[in-house]
């Protein structure tokens, strides 16, 4: 993965130390941070300086920043943010450099290393935008619309995906939910495939965010109710199948 330091971008240190995080980040919050796309290590230097020395915070405000070329420059890192108000202290800020409504396809795969770099170290987290928690355009509805369809990627080529290999993958997934199903308060990718699939199914316009709540759990009865399944809410290896093969 193509990732750029902070000493390697020139990050002002401000010589004051920056916060570790206190309890495990639970979430990512998307941003953009305006302005042009272009050139997207001066542009950071610029909101590095805006944050730093004109508003006077310890560094530049999120934890890392995409690109439009896909690079992922890291701001504050594993530290806490100065981001998203309320949060910051339980949550990884992840920018789009530019508009987010001008996002490029390397940005987006850009955006899904900086959220695996995080699921890495913290395992399953959710995904939500800044406009979720404030009063605020960010980011833009292009980026926003991206995230709530669960960052899906784009199928360039249909005839060199494995679709065999895929098919696999969703049986072996019913296979671990005879164990573990999928209910209400459950969290996780396989919580995102359950809403992406609810959604081509029966058009529920649900949020991809990888918790199991009040909405999913309406959705699940829902798909049950139209097929010959228990409507019980929870998704094991019987409802999984039909969302998947009917």
């Amino acid at each position: 993965m193509e990732y750029v330091r902070r000493k390697d971008w020139g990050a002002i240190e401000s010589g004051r130390k920056l916060s570790p995080f206190r309890v495990k980040p639970v979430g990512v919050v998307v941003h953009h941070t305006t302005g042009s796309a272009t050139d997207p290590a001066e542009r950071i230097k610029a909101h590095d300086k805006y944050h730093t020395h004109t508003l006077g915070w310890k560094s530049i405000g999120y934890n890392f920043l995409v690109g439009e070329n896909g690079l992922v420059f890291e701001g504050r890192g594993w530290h806490q943010g100065a981001a998203t108000k309320g949060w910051n202290w339980r949550t990884i800020s992840v920018a789009y450099i530019g508009s987010g409504d001008e996002i490029t396809e390397q940005g987006k795969e850009g955006f899904q290393k900086a959220v695996d770099l995080v699921t890495k170290r913290y395992g399953d987290v959710w995904v939500k935008c800044h406009r979720d928690f404030a009063r605020t355009y960010c980011p833009a509805e292009k980026l926003s619309s991206w995230v709530k369809e669960g960052m899906p990627k784009p199928l360039d080529n249909p005839s060199s995906v494995n679709w065999v290999q895929i098919g696999n993958y969703i049986k072996d997934i019913g296979r671990q939910l005879a164990h573990k199903p999928l209910r209400k308060g459950s969290r996780g990718k396989y919580v995102v495939l359950l809403q992406q699939q609810l959604n081509a199914r029966i058009a529920t316009h649900l949020v991809c965010d990888g918790i199991f709540g009040r909405k999913t759990l309406k959705a699940v009865k829902k798909f049950q109710r139209n097929h010959p399944i228990m409507v019980d809410g929870i998704v094991g290896p019987i409802t999984w199948r039909f969302l998947w093969t009917v």
